[in-house]
C-alpha cells in the first residue's frame, strides 16, 4: 500500500508540529514501518495505534 508524506515531526493524525524528543520523554512515539512517529498527545497516540493505515494512507488529509 502506498503512503502520504509525513514530515519528521509532523503527528500524522492531526497535522500538528510535534517537538519530537518531549514527545518521546511523554511516551507519545510509535514505530511504524521501521519510521518513528511522534504525537501531540494520547487521542491522537491511540488512534493511530489502534490504526495506522487509516492515518498513513495516501488519501488521508489530517485535521484537528
Amino acid at each position: 500500500m502506498a503512503h502520504r508524506t509525513v514530515a519528521p515531526n509532523e503527528d500524522p493524525v492531526c497535522g500538528m508540529t510535534v517537538d519530537i524528543e518531549q514527545a518521546r520523554a511523554k511516551g507519545l512515539v510509535l514505530e511504524e514501518d521501521g519510521r518513528e512517529f511522534g504525537f501531540c498527545g494520547k487521542g491522537c497516540f491511540l488512534e493511530f495505534r489502534d490504526d495506522p493505515e487509516t492515518y498513513l494512507a495516501e488519501g488521508y488529509s489530517p485535521s484537528m
